[in-house]
């Protein structure tokens, strides 16, 4: 399989900085994984992610779901929770609500 890099670019238009980031091998299965999911603290953010995890668990086989929840919606998310899903996770899926 190739590696794939994505060009990120901050769109808030304060940075001039452009950084490439390689994206992991698609995962073959979800089975036994455990899964973060981040909510941005939007409404309905976490209800619609509670699904996400619970689909994926009976469908997938995803052995634990943990949900991590942003600040603030309209800032980056903390370090200190990129760090905890890096270390407690196999793989995240983020979110937004309204």
């Amino acid at each position: 399989m190739s590696e794939t890099r994505e060009r990120l670019l901050d769109p808030t238009g304060e940075s001039d900085l452009v950084t490439n980031t390689q994206l992991r091998p698609r995962l073959r299965s979800l089975q036994g994984l455990r899964l973060a999911l981040l909510e941005n603290t939007k409404p309905n953010g976490a209800v619609l992610l509670q699904h996400v995890g619970r689909e994926l668990q009976e469908n997938y086989g995803v052995r634990e779901v943990r949900m991590f929840r942003k600040g603030y919606f309209g800032t980056p998310v903390e370090e200190s929770v990129v760090q905890q899903i890096l270390r407690d996770s196999d793989f995240a899926v983020a979110g937004i609500g309204d």
